[in-house]
């Protein structure tokens, strides 16, 4: 046989397999599929249709590793194959790299502007990502490619959502759940609404309807469960959520990550109400189980964090900052509030947005999207691209809030990353670093579902780790910042002393002392994160030093045990 003939013989061979494979797929035998696909690319490597099927299977399978490196060959070698750019989104969607995946996802729309589930996805995304007017446009574009179907009302109702106009997606969603009761997405979409809006009572009903629907839906318990602190009244749900997990027959009609997600949600809502009952050895069970499920969304890389922190500190030095203190834009308006997630960030913020001449926006992504390239960039860039910079971050932060508004908050707890670039380009801009004990602080991410998923929340080690350089990158910006520009509160303190700390830090924000400070509970404005219950509350202390219940099962957590910290 000559090589031109064996390579047509090998294409041949390799399109059977691909046929084959598709067969398979089509039959819901996606690990046969996946072994034909792999033949078929041995046969005849770098073919686009081939890796696109491969990456097809690797996701049902839900390896996202592999199938992120063959439809990224795919995508490389025939770029305008729409349908392999949404799997690549969704991949890395799942893997948490945001960024990527909506630059995929933004790839298959202009190749195939009516793919209506690619408007859906990326909408999703903008709005978790805090880009709100942009997943509002999305969500709008989703709702007119299906005019007329209940999924338009539903992406018109998130339309509504991104643009804060929340009474008018409360009534969308309850009309649509008035024309068909039984529809499952809307109901969970009002209750989650609902829980944002602060009705907490009214969310906890609307998904015990959700769960009567499908009582397989985990989101459903979940959300049910953190809509209150549940009572020896609530035990007979655990019995249920577990009836549910030891039920085959709902993974068999789920790809394996969707599998991952039910299966992450479950075990959390078991750990909520085992917590809340004082079953703490069944709880760790279950948080241990619910973030064995998040593991496999994402591997922690330890390296990257370390060098980051290594670049950060190496690069924003004070001579560093003297030297290009020109570069800055002179403006008060942001307030900054940062620190680790679960650390009480979201209360400070209500504290503080409770004051009459606050705007609370919550955790913007601005930073966090703009950090990994401009902390890098050469000072004479950066100056030139100061103002494009600064200008759309104040105008998130003033947003309608009216002349009486003088100074707004943004909370992203990552924002601690990008202290040295907010001061150097917003040098008026104050820090508000929230800090709470360690371990208390690590096992509350542990042991909390969010909307996101962080690489280094899902093992005990890896948190350590993150912890670590986090410690190590805030101690670096209290030496370097201004005094006057950086204050350290602790967690504990505020919820011990609430007036003494609180009328000192509205000091420190250059305004004068409000009482509405002392009840952020009564703040009507949507928690959008995972405190919303506890944001409902008058400030409390029974979260400190929470971890004593769980020190038998804490593992690595015991290493971050100083006091002082």
């Amino acid at each position: 046989m000559t090589r031109g003939s064996s390579r047509r013989h090998g294409r041949a061979e390799s399109a059977r397999h691909v046929e084959t494979a598709k067969r398979l797929l089509k039959l819901g035998k996606n690990a046969e599929a996946l072994q034909s696909l792999l033949a078929a690319d041995r046969l005849a490597p770098n073919d686009a249709d081939t890796l696109a099927h491969l990456g097809s299977a690797y996701l049902a399978v839900g390896r996202l590793g592999p199938a992120i490196q063959v439809l990224r060959r795919s995508t490389s070698l025939r770029p305008t194959a729409s349908a392999v750019h949404r799997d690549l989104g969704m991949a890395l969607q799942a893997v948490g790299d945001y960024e990527s995946a909506m630059t995929s996802l933004r790839a298959a729309l202009a190749l195939s502007p009516e793919l209506v589930d690619v408007h859906a996805k990326l909408a999703d995304l903008l709005f978790q990502k805090g880009r709100r007017g942009e997943a509002a446009v999305e969500f709008e574009q989703a709702a007119a490619l299906s005019p007329g179907t209940p999924f338009a009302r539903r992406a018109r109702a998130m339309a509504l959502v991104a643009e804060d106009r929340l009474a008018e997606a409360e009534e969308e969603l309850r009309r649509l759940v008035a024309i068909d009761p039984s529809d499952g997405r809307a109901l969970q979409l009002l209750g989650v609404l609902l829980q944002t809006a602060g009705s907490l009572d009214e969310a906890g009903a609307t998904f015990e309807r959700l769960i009567a629907i499908d009582p397989t839906n985990a989101g459903g318990y979940y959300g049910l469960l953190t809509s209150r602190r549940c009572k020896e009244t609530d035990r007979p749900w655990i019995a249920k959520i577990l009836s549910q997990l030891e039920n085959t027959d709902w993974r068999r009609t789920l790809a394996p990550i969707e599998v991952d997600r039910q299966l992450m949600s479950f075990h959390f809502a078991l750990g909520k109400i085992l917590d809340d009952l004082g079953d703490y050895s069944d709880a760790m069970h279950h948080f241990h189980e619910a973030n064995r499920a998040r593991r496999r969304f994402g591997p922690f890389h330890r390296e990257a964090i370390e060098h980051r922190v290594d670049s950060l500190i190496a690069r924003f030095t004070p001579e560093f900052l003297a030297r290009h203190r020109s570069v800055g834009r002179a403006d008060r308006t942001p307030i900054l509030i940062v620190g680790m997630p679960r650390s009480g960030t979201s209360l400070l913020e209500r504290v503080v947005s409770s004051h009459p001449a606050v705007r609370g926006c919550g955790e913007l992504d601005y930073w966090n999207e703009r950090g990994p390239t401009w902390a890098s960039a050469e000072p004479e860039v950066l100056a030139k691209a100061a103002d494009p910079l600064v200008r759309p971050y104040l105008d998130l932060l003033r947003g309608d809030g009216g002349a009486d508004i003088v100074r707004a908050t943004d909370k992203m707890p990552f924002n601690f990353l990008w202290v040295g670039l907010v001061h150097l380009l917003l040098p008026d801009a104050v820090f508000v670093h929230c800090r709470r004990n360690a371990i208390d602080t690590c096992l509350s991410i542990y042991m909390t579902q969010f909307a996101a998923v962080w690489d280094f929340s899902s093992g005990l080690g890896d948190l350590v780790t993150y912890y670590r350089q986090y410690r190590r990158l805030t101690e670096h910006w209290r030496a370097v910042i201004p005094e006057n520009r950086w204050i350290e509160v602790q967690y504990e303190d505020l919820v011990a002393e609430p007036e003494k700390t609180a009328r000192a830090l509205i000091a420190f924000c250059g305004l004068p002392w409000d009482f509405a400070c002392l009840h952020p509970e009564r703040l009507r404005r949507a928690v959008a994160t995972a405190s919303a219950w506890q944001a409902r509350q008058p400030i409390y202390r029974t979260s400190v030093e929470r971890w004593r219940r769980y020190e038998p099962w804490i593992g690595e957590l015991r290493e971050l045990a100083d006091p002082k910290h």
